[in-house]
């Protein structure tokens, strides 16, 4: 599985079926897709509504999309890893290989924990967690990833690269040159800027929320990330739409041009 794919953050309201039509007509390869809640974001559920279920199955298959991954399940304290069950069948039945995965408990080995009982449920259905650091969360540093997937011991546990987190927590593309490829399966791709006095990694916990934008658009040293991450891996994109005005078809084809032309620039197929 290779190329590009539209992320479900990059149109937030769109509701399951406009969003697969909206990455079908753009020429996407795939989709990610958001079968379970993520605080703060909207949320339209399709596991627990069968003729739902069975619409998105449908178009999916009838546009020739495949389905990178599934979105978000937050490991939080009253995380009860057993309800992400519905969610995870159906991603397996759409034939997605991950799971996105955002850690947020205070209590290390809650999570630790939470994070092996995950990939368990997740791996008969070859499912792997992929687990994005966000700086305004608990699990907020690429160490810090590193050290939960080494101490949770699951072989279908590896990381999301997302360029602003990777930037805004005081990382860099060295640091990845240095991981076993494999635990990097796909990449996000987007652009941003950084809040004044940034990256500060001492003020990680107290970072105020992302601002993305397309490629090229933005501060981040994308061209020496994805330099970093193994070659020929999926792209997945993801820069919001703001602009209520602005079509979702219409801005997933901009995405989708912007991203195919930044990585066509780099020489990246």
């Amino acid at each position: 599985m290779a190329g590009l794919f539209l992320a479900p953050t990059t149109l937030p309201d769109a509701p399951p079926l406009a969003f697969i039509e909206a990455a079908g007509a753009a020429g996407f390869d795939g989709i990610g897709l958001r079968l379970n809640a993520s605080p703060g974001l909207p949320f339209h559920p399709v596991a627990s509504d069968p003729a739902l279920t069975r619409d998105v199955e449908r178009r999916i298959a009838d546009l020739g999309l495949e389905v990178l991954d599934v979105l978000s399940f937050y490991l939080q304290p009253a995380t009860d890893v057993a309800k992400f069950a519905a969610p995870l069948e159906l991603g397996a039945a759409l034939g997605a290989r991950y799971a996105l995965v955002i850690g947020d408990d205070p209590d290390w080995d809650r999570m630790r924990g939470n994070l092996a009982r995950f990939c368990d449920l997740a791996a008969p259905l070859g499912i792997a967690a992929s687990i994005e650091f966000v700086p305004r969360r608990r699990l907020r540093s690429l160490p810090q990833v590193l050290q939960l997937i080494r101490e949770a011991g699951r072989g279908n546990a590896a990381l999301c690269v997302d360029p602003l987190h990777l930037v805004r927590s005081g990382a860099a593309a060295a640091d990845l040159k240095r991981l076993d490829p494999r635990l990097i399966p796909y990449v996000q791709l987007c652009d941003g800027l950084l809040e004044p006095g940034e990256p500060d990694p001492d003020g990680l916990g107290r970072a105020a929320p992302e601002r993305r934008c397309m490629p090229g658009d933005g501060v981040l040293p994308l061209r020496d990330i994805l330099a970093a991450v193994p070659a020929g891996i999926p792209v997945s994109v993801e820069v919001p739409k703001e602009d209520d005005a602005i079509p979702a078809p219409d801005w997933a084809k901009a995405v989708l041009r912007r991203g195919r032309d930044f990585l066509a620039r780099l020489g990246r197929p």
